[in-house]
Protein backbone atom coordinates (compact mmCIF):
# COMPACT_ATOMS: atom_id res chain seq x y z
CA UNK A 1 0.00 0.00 0.00
CA UNK A 2 2.75 2.63 1.34
CA UNK A 3 4.80 1.63 -2.14
CA UNK A 4 1.52 2.03 -4.15
CA UNK A 5 0.86 5.28 -2.58
CA UNK A 6 4.91 6.72 -3.43
CA UNK A 7 4.13 5.25 -6.87
CA UNK A 8 1.09 7.37 -7.73
CA UNK A 9 2.73 10.38 -6.37
CA UNK A 10 5.76 9.74 -8.01
CA UNK A 11 3.54 9.55 -11.08
CA UNK A 12 1.60 12.59 -10.75
CA UNK A 13 5.23 14.31 -9.12
CA UNK A 14 6.22 13.38 -12.76
CA UNK A 15 3.26 14.81 -14.56
CA UNK A 16 3.54 18.31 -13.40
CA UNK A 17 7.37 17.89 -14.06
CA UNK A 18 6.80 17.77 -17.69
CA UNK A 19 3.64 20.35 -17.87
CA UNK A 20 6.11 22.79 -16.22
CA UNK A 21 9.22 21.78 -18.65
CA UNK A 22 6.26 21.91 -21.47
CA UNK A 23 5.00 25.53 -20.62
CA UNK A 24 8.85 26.18 -20.25
CA UNK A 25 9.48 25.49 -23.41
CA UNK A 26 6.34 27.17 -25.17
CA UNK A 27 7.44 30.29 -23.37
CA UNK A 28 10.83 30.13 -24.79
CA UNK A 29 9.06 29.35 -28.28
CA UNK A 30 6.68 32.11 -28.22
CA UNK A 31 8.91 35.36 -26.59
CA UNK A 32 11.28 36.36 -29.27
CA UNK A 33 8.38 36.71 -31.61
CA UNK A 34 7.19 39.62 -29.58
CA UNK A 35 9.97 41.28 -31.02
CA UNK A 36 9.36 40.53 -34.54
CA UNK A 37 8.80 44.17 -36.35
CA UNK A 38 5.28 44.91 -37.65
CA UNK A 39 4.03 45.64 -41.12
CA UNK A 40 4.09 49.70 -40.19
CA UNK A 41 8.07 49.63 -40.41
CA UNK A 42 8.29 47.98 -43.48
CA UNK A 43 6.30 51.15 -45.12
CA UNK A 44 8.35 54.09 -45.90
CA UNK A 45 5.78 56.18 -45.64
CA UNK A 46 5.84 55.50 -42.03
CA UNK A 47 9.14 57.38 -41.11
CA UNK A 48 7.83 60.63 -40.96
CA UNK A 49 9.08 63.80 -38.57
CA UNK A 50 12.44 64.75 -37.68
CA UNK A 51 13.28 61.56 -36.01
CA UNK A 52 12.22 58.76 -37.71
CA UNK A 53 13.37 60.37 -41.33
CA UNK A 54 17.27 58.54 -40.73
CA UNK A 55 15.82 55.34 -39.62
CA UNK A 56 13.88 54.13 -42.77
CA UNK A 57 13.33 51.67 -43.22
CA UNK A 58 13.88 48.94 -40.45
CA UNK A 59 14.80 45.61 -40.40
CA UNK A 60 15.60 42.81 -38.02
CA UNK A 61 18.06 40.25 -38.03
CA UNK A 62 19.58 37.83 -35.97
CA UNK A 63 19.97 38.50 -31.92
CA UNK A 64 17.63 41.16 -31.99
CA UNK A 65 20.22 43.55 -34.15
CA UNK A 66 17.97 46.47 -36.04
CA UNK A 67 18.83 47.38 -38.97
CA UNK A 68 18.15 50.38 -41.60
CA UNK A 69 18.32 51.43 -45.36
CA UNK A 70 21.75 53.05 -44.82
CA UNK A 71 23.41 50.57 -42.61
CA UNK A 72 22.61 48.41 -45.75
CA UNK A 73 24.87 50.54 -48.26
CA UNK A 74 25.76 49.11 -51.77
CA UNK A 75 28.64 51.55 -52.75
CA UNK A 76 30.94 53.91 -50.42
CA UNK A 77 32.39 57.17 -51.52
CA UNK A 78 30.92 60.34 -53.84
CA UNK A 79 30.92 60.30 -57.52
CA UNK A 80 33.91 61.76 -59.72
CA UNK A 81 32.98 65.38 -58.83
CA UNK A 82 32.79 64.44 -54.93
CA UNK A 83 36.90 63.42 -54.95
CA UNK A 84 37.92 66.37 -56.71
CA UNK A 85 36.36 68.15 -54.20
CA UNK A 86 38.10 66.57 -51.73
CA UNK A 87 41.61 66.62 -53.51
CA UNK A 88 40.73 70.53 -53.47
CA UNK A 89 40.58 70.21 -49.58
CA UNK A 90 43.85 68.20 -48.99
CA UNK A 91 45.91 70.78 -50.99
CA UNK A 92 44.25 73.57 -49.50
CA UNK A 93 45.01 72.36 -45.76
CA UNK A 94 48.51 70.94 -47.12
CA UNK A 95 49.50 74.33 -48.49
CA UNK A 96 48.25 75.34 -44.67
CA UNK A 97 51.04 72.98 -43.49
CA UNK A 98 47.87 70.38 -42.52
CA UNK A 99 47.84 66.61 -42.98
CA UNK A 100 44.33 65.28 -43.86
CA UNK A 101 43.37 62.31 -41.96
CA UNK A 102 40.08 60.63 -43.30
CA UNK A 103 38.13 58.10 -41.02
CA UNK A 104 35.34 56.74 -42.75
CA UNK A 105 33.08 54.54 -40.70
CA UNK A 106 32.11 51.23 -42.11
CA UNK A 107 28.69 50.44 -42.02
CA UNK A 108 27.32 47.98 -39.54
CA UNK A 109 26.72 45.04 -42.02
CA UNK A 110 30.13 44.81 -43.72
CA UNK A 111 31.67 44.54 -40.00
CA UNK A 112 29.05 42.43 -38.41
CA UNK A 113 27.21 40.42 -41.38
CA UNK A 114 26.86 37.39 -39.05
CA UNK A 115 23.49 38.82 -37.33
CA UNK A 116 22.06 39.92 -40.59
CA UNK A 117 19.76 36.68 -40.48
CA UNK A 118 17.38 36.70 -43.43
CA UNK A 119 18.06 40.11 -44.46
CA UNK A 120 19.38 39.86 -47.98
CA UNK A 121 22.56 41.88 -48.75
CA UNK A 122 25.42 41.36 -51.28
CA UNK A 123 27.89 42.08 -48.61
CA UNK A 124 31.41 41.19 -50.62
CA UNK A 125 29.75 43.51 -53.33
CA UNK A 126 29.39 46.24 -50.19
CA UNK A 127 32.97 45.14 -48.96
CA UNK A 128 34.68 45.84 -52.36
CA UNK A 129 33.26 49.12 -52.58
CA UNK A 130 33.88 49.94 -49.55
CA UNK A 131 37.89 49.02 -49.79
CA UNK A 132 38.03 51.19 -52.91
CA UNK A 133 36.56 53.91 -51.63
CA UNK A 134 39.77 53.94 -48.82
CA UNK A 135 41.90 53.44 -52.04
CA UNK A 136 40.57 56.17 -53.89
CA UNK A 137 40.85 58.26 -50.90
CA UNK A 138 44.69 57.39 -50.38
CA UNK A 139 45.23 58.21 -54.17
CA UNK A 140 44.39 61.71 -53.41
CA UNK A 141 47.08 61.91 -50.63
CA UNK A 142 45.16 61.74 -47.75
CA UNK A 143 45.80 59.69 -44.71
CA UNK A 144 43.62 56.89 -44.23
CA UNK A 145 43.89 53.81 -41.41
CA UNK A 146 43.31 50.18 -42.86
CA UNK A 147 39.43 49.66 -41.68
CA UNK A 148 39.62 46.92 -44.60
CA UNK A 149 41.75 44.96 -42.66
CA UNK A 150 38.59 44.01 -40.05
CA UNK A 151 37.22 42.25 -42.72
CA UNK A 152 39.99 39.25 -42.64
CA UNK A 153 38.43 37.72 -39.88
CA UNK A 154 35.22 37.53 -37.37
CA UNK A 155 35.79 40.06 -34.63
CA UNK A 156 35.30 38.75 -31.35
CA UNK A 157 33.41 41.71 -29.97
CA UNK A 158 30.66 43.94 -31.89
CA UNK A 159 32.24 47.13 -32.66
CA UNK A 160 28.63 48.40 -33.04
CA UNK A 161 25.41 48.22 -31.34
CA UNK A 162 22.88 46.04 -32.31
CA UNK A 163 20.34 48.51 -31.91
CA UNK A 164 22.00 51.68 -32.52
CA UNK A 165 23.91 53.79 -35.24
CA UNK A 166 26.70 54.66 -33.13
CA UNK A 167 29.84 52.68 -32.65
CA UNK A 168 30.29 51.10 -29.47
CA UNK A 169 33.27 51.74 -27.28
CA UNK A 170 34.59 48.67 -28.63
CA UNK A 171 34.28 49.88 -32.49
CA UNK A 172 36.02 53.15 -31.01
CA UNK A 173 38.88 51.68 -29.72
CA UNK A 174 39.89 49.37 -32.61
CA UNK A 175 39.49 52.35 -34.84
CA UNK A 176 41.28 54.54 -33.40
CA UNK A 177 44.22 52.10 -32.99
CA UNK A 178 43.98 51.39 -36.81
CA UNK A 179 44.00 55.52 -36.95
CA UNK A 180 47.05 56.03 -35.22
CA UNK A 181 48.86 52.76 -36.99
CA UNK A 182 48.34 55.20 -39.89
CA UNK A 183 49.33 58.16 -38.61
CA UNK A 184 52.86 56.79 -36.96
CA UNK A 185 53.61 54.91 -40.80
CA UNK A 186 54.11 58.70 -42.08
CA UNK A 187 57.26 58.74 -40.42
CA UNK A 188 58.28 62.55 -41.74
CA UNK A 189 54.93 63.43 -40.63
CA UNK A 190 55.17 61.80 -36.88
CA UNK A 191 58.65 63.21 -36.65
CA UNK A 192 57.33 66.55 -36.14
CA UNK A 193 54.69 65.71 -33.76
CA UNK A 194 55.23 66.67 -30.11
CA UNK A 195 55.01 63.14 -28.25
CA UNK A 196 53.25 62.27 -24.69
CA UNK A 197 52.43 59.66 -23.11
CA UNK A 198 48.71 58.69 -22.27
CA UNK A 199 46.86 55.86 -20.26
CA UNK A 200 43.48 54.33 -20.75
CA UNK A 201 41.04 52.85 -18.20
CA UNK A 202 37.84 51.99 -17.32
CA UNK A 203 36.04 54.27 -15.19
CA UNK A 204 32.00 52.53 -15.10
CA UNK A 205 29.67 52.04 -17.91
CA UNK A 206 26.41 52.88 -18.97
CA UNK A 207 23.10 51.58 -20.96
CA UNK A 208 21.86 52.53 -24.05
CA UNK A 209 18.44 52.92 -25.36
CA UNK A 210 19.95 52.77 -29.15
CA UNK A 211 18.31 55.00 -31.78
CA UNK A 212 16.99 52.13 -33.53
CA UNK A 213 15.19 50.36 -30.69
CA UNK A 214 13.27 53.52 -29.90
CA UNK A 215 12.46 54.17 -33.45
CA UNK A 216 11.10 50.28 -33.00
CA UNK A 217 9.35 51.25 -30.35
CA UNK A 218 7.49 54.51 -31.66
CA UNK A 219 6.68 52.46 -34.97
CA UNK A 220 5.52 49.14 -33.84
CA UNK A 221 5.11 49.86 -29.57
CA UNK A 222 7.83 47.27 -29.26
CA UNK A 223 10.52 47.83 -26.37
CA UNK A 224 14.41 46.22 -26.53
CA UNK A 225 16.38 46.40 -23.64
CA UNK A 226 19.14 48.75 -23.06
CA UNK A 227 22.71 47.55 -24.03
CA UNK A 228 25.51 48.30 -21.91
CA UNK A 229 28.89 49.43 -22.62
CA UNK A 230 32.04 50.38 -20.88
CA UNK A 231 33.09 53.75 -20.24
CA UNK A 232 36.69 55.24 -20.59
CA UNK A 233 39.28 57.87 -19.53
CA UNK A 234 42.60 59.04 -20.85
CA UNK A 235 45.00 60.76 -19.06
CA UNK A 236 48.55 61.93 -19.43
CA UNK A 237 50.92 58.73 -17.97
CA UNK A 238 52.56 59.07 -14.45
CA UNK A 239 55.85 60.95 -14.63
CA UNK A 240 55.00 62.43 -18.37
CA UNK A 241 56.06 66.06 -18.82
CA UNK A 242 53.77 67.82 -16.28
CA UNK A 243 54.21 70.82 -18.82
CA UNK A 244 53.06 69.10 -21.86
CA UNK A 245 49.45 69.70 -21.88
CA UNK A 246 49.96 73.59 -22.04
CA UNK A 247 51.45 72.91 -25.76
CA UNK A 248 49.37 73.75 -28.14
CA UNK A 249 48.07 70.28 -29.58
CA UNK A 250 48.91 69.37 -33.10
CA UNK A 251 46.87 67.07 -34.03
CA UNK A 252 42.76 68.08 -34.14
CA UNK A 253 39.71 65.59 -34.49
CA UNK A 254 36.36 66.87 -35.95
CA UNK A 255 33.39 64.55 -36.45
CA UNK A 256 30.52 63.36 -35.50
CA UNK A 257 28.73 62.06 -32.04
CA UNK A 258 30.86 59.17 -32.15
CA UNK A 259 33.65 61.23 -30.99
CA UNK A 260 32.01 63.78 -28.71
CA UNK A 261 27.83 63.64 -28.26
CA UNK A 262 25.61 62.18 -25.32
CA UNK A 263 27.60 59.04 -24.90
CA UNK A 264 30.82 58.79 -24.51
CA UNK A 265 33.10 56.94 -26.60
CA UNK A 266 36.75 57.88 -25.65
CA UNK A 267 37.39 57.99 -29.49
CA UNK A 268 39.59 60.99 -28.71
CA UNK A 269 41.32 59.75 -25.44
CA UNK A 270 42.15 56.32 -27.65
CA UNK A 271 43.74 57.80 -30.17
CA UNK A 272 45.31 60.38 -27.88
CA UNK A 273 47.20 56.76 -26.50
CA UNK A 274 47.48 55.13 -29.51
CA UNK A 275 49.54 58.40 -31.07
CA UNK A 276 51.47 59.27 -28.41
CA UNK A 277 50.62 63.19 -28.69
CA UNK A 278 47.82 65.08 -27.58
CA UNK A 279 44.16 65.56 -29.54
CA UNK A 280 42.02 68.56 -29.93
CA UNK A 281 38.15 67.01 -30.08
CA UNK A 282 36.47 69.89 -31.64
CA UNK A 283 33.51 67.33 -32.91
CA UNK A 284 30.42 68.24 -32.77
CA UNK A 285 26.84 65.98 -31.93
CA UNK A 286 23.73 66.90 -34.75
CA UNK A 287 25.47 68.70 -37.07
CA UNK A 288 25.47 65.96 -39.70
CA UNK A 289 28.77 64.76 -41.69
CA UNK A 290 30.63 68.14 -41.75
CA UNK A 291 29.55 70.57 -39.37
CA UNK A 292 32.31 69.82 -37.25
CA UNK A 293 34.70 70.21 -40.61
CA UNK A 294 32.89 73.46 -41.22
CA UNK A 295 33.09 75.22 -37.69
CA UNK A 296 36.40 74.43 -36.80
CA UNK A 297 38.13 75.98 -40.68
CA UNK A 298 36.33 78.68 -39.73
CA UNK A 299 37.54 79.58 -36.25
CA UNK A 300 39.97 81.57 -34.92
CA UNK A 301 42.23 79.16 -33.71
CA UNK A 302 42.58 77.42 -37.42
CA UNK A 303 42.86 80.63 -39.00
CA UNK A 304 45.86 81.52 -36.18
CA UNK A 305 47.35 78.40 -35.84
CA UNK A 306 46.69 75.05 -38.24
CA UNK A 307 47.35 71.83 -36.78
CA UNK A 308 50.06 69.30 -38.55
CA UNK A 309 47.31 66.82 -38.53
CA UNK A 310 43.33 66.96 -39.09
CA UNK A 311 41.86 63.97 -38.17
CA UNK A 312 37.96 63.73 -40.06
CA UNK A 313 35.87 60.73 -38.70
CA UNK A 314 32.62 60.84 -40.66
CA UNK A 315 30.20 57.74 -40.87
CA UNK A 316 30.94 55.87 -44.31
CA UNK A 317 27.00 56.12 -45.60
CA UNK A 318 27.38 59.43 -45.94
CA UNK A 319 27.97 59.87 -50.30
CA UNK A 320 29.95 63.50 -49.98
CA UNK A 321 28.68 64.38 -52.96
CA UNK A 322 27.06 68.08 -51.37
CA UNK A 323 28.41 70.33 -54.09
CA UNK A 324 27.81 73.35 -51.83
CA UNK A 325 29.06 72.27 -48.65
CA UNK A 326 32.50 72.02 -50.29
CA UNK A 327 32.54 75.31 -51.60
CA UNK A 328 31.33 76.63 -48.35
CA UNK A 329 34.60 74.99 -47.05
CA UNK A 330 36.89 75.83 -49.52
CA UNK A 331 36.22 79.29 -49.36
CA UNK A 332 36.57 79.70 -45.62
CA UNK A 333 40.44 78.57 -46.68
CA UNK A 334 40.02 81.41 -49.81
CA UNK A 335 40.64 78.74 -52.57
CA UNK A 336 37.48 79.82 -53.99
CA UNK A 337 37.16 76.16 -55.12
CA UNK A 338 39.92 76.14 -57.02
CA UNK A 339 43.26 73.78 -55.83
CA UNK A 340 45.86 76.20 -53.96
CA UNK A 341 49.07 76.94 -55.97
CA UNK A 342 51.43 77.14 -53.52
Amino acid sequence: MIASRIGLKLLSLGFICAYLMADLASANTIAPAKTELCDTAARAESYSGAFLKNFKVLQKGDKDWLYRDMDLKRTYGPRQPGYKKLQQLQQALQSRGTTLVMVPIPGRAIIHPEYLGDIHYDVPRARKSYINYLQQLRSLMIVVPDIGSLFDQAQDKPLFFARDHHWNHHGARTIARLTAHSIKAEKKLYSRISKQKFESFGVGSERNNGSLQRAAQELCEQSYPQEPFKLYQTVAAAGDDLFADMVEPQIVLVGTSNSKGRMNFNFDGFLAHYVGANVDNKAQSGGGFGGALKSYLGSEGFQASPPKILVWEIPGYYSLNDEAFFEQILSRLQISGEPSSS
